[in-house]
């Protein structure tokens, strides 16, 4: 059997679009300080780039007055309420304090209740939690800088209804395809994918970040060195049976949408990253016959669909990075030629009958 690996990579690509509002009302006093999303940008993202009810988020931040900060949220469990309106809520309630000069705001998701170390003038993470990727994972998510000046708007803090925090991967994303080759497709062929393991993954690990970013944050993750071997059925469902996934003329999702560490692929030792696929083969009036390939590297995987593996390859997965591994079954037929070996010609031999 031969199969050629390709990867696909998907950068994932935030940007936060510029709004502009007018209030006309007059401002409120002591109207509290509330956070959310406006409907126009992109401010929140998860796998699926948006936030579910019953979500948390941990907010930090401080307010400025005269170039003296003043911690007002060190990681505070703000959490969603409600979808439409957007809701979030936190307890006890702060406050705007008119007489600041601005606010500084920085989150993390999901909300840990202990483990961060985070400054919340910078939103320098110097030390997350452990963060054990489970293979169900939600996102690994930082928010960028938001500031809130008191000359924004109408000159005052209630020029916001809610902070604006624009969210940003700290994890990366994986997906598993598999398909046929043409020649086996049009030769009638049928394939079941029975089963698939990602072995030796990197599954464990605390972050980093520095400070004082405005933009997307640069997490540096550190590995604990636990590996786990991921076996899926679809999607996230965890495998205890075969897969019989068929493929037709198409090719569908093994594993879909995984949340893993960001990490650097190993090239030597026993513990390399892989992956190792079974599958049944049926060709048009025969059986099916199991094959279950050794297991391959990941660093096998190149970004060219040809006939080979030998284009660029991918050596690890970056942060806020999704990474598409296609892999395509092909089987090479055993045929056969036929030849006559000639006749053994030996001399005359004679014999004189009188």
């Amino acid at each position: 059997m031969r199969m050629k690996k390709l990867i696909i990579l998907v950068a994932a690509a935030i940007a936060a679009v510029a709004c502009s509002r007018t209030f006309d009302t007059a401002p409120a006093k002591e109207q509290a300080i509330g956070f959310g999303t406006w409907a126009e940008t992109l401010t929140k993202a998860t796998v699926e780039n948006t936030f579910d009810v019953n979500d948390h988020i941990g907010v930090f931040g401080v307010k400025t007055k005269s170039a003296t900060n003043t911690t007002v949220f060190n990681n505070v469990d703000v959490k969603k309420t409600a979808a439409s309106p957007e809701t979030w809520t936190y307890s006890p309630k702060q406050y705007w304090d008119l007489n600041a000069d601005s606010y500084t705001f920085f989150a993390v998701s999901p909300y840990a209740a202990t483990g961060y170390t985070v400054d919340p003038a910078t939103g320098a993470v110097s030390a997350s939690p452990t963060i054990a990727f489970a293979g169900k994972d939600s996102d690994i998510l930082v928010a960028q800088k938001a500031v809130v000046n008191k000359t924004d708007g109408a000159g005052n803090f209630n020029s916001y209804d809610a902070v604006p925090l624009v969210f940003n991967h700290m994890a990366a994303l994986l997906d598993v395809k598999v398909k046929m080759s043409a020649d086996l497709y049009a030769q009638g062929a049928e394939v079941k994918i029975t089963d698939v393991k990602l072995l030796n993954i990197d599954s464990e690990g605390t972050y980093t970040v520095t400070g004082g970013f405005t933009t997307a944050p640069t997490p540096e993750w550190t590995s604990t060195g636990t590996k786990a071997t991921y076996n899926y059925t679809k999607g996230f469902v965890d495998a205890t049976t075969a897969l019989n996934v068929n493929i037709a003329n198409g090719t569908p999702t093994i594993i879909n949408k995984l949340v893993v560490l960001p990490q650097t692929f190993r090239t030597t030792g026993t513990e390399r990253q892989q992956i190792q696929i079974a599958y049944k083969l049926k060709q048009t009036g025969g059986e099916d016959v199991q094959y279950t390939p050794d297991a391959f590297d990941l660093t096998t995987f190149d970004n060219v669909p040809d006939e080979d593996n030998e284009d660029t390859a991918v050596t690890g997965w970056a942060f806020g990075t999704h990474y598409t591994y296609i892999i395509t079954i092909d089987a090479q037929a055993i045929e056969f030629t036929a030849s006559i070996q000639p006749w053994t010609e030996e001399s005359a031999y004679h014999y004189l009958l009188n």
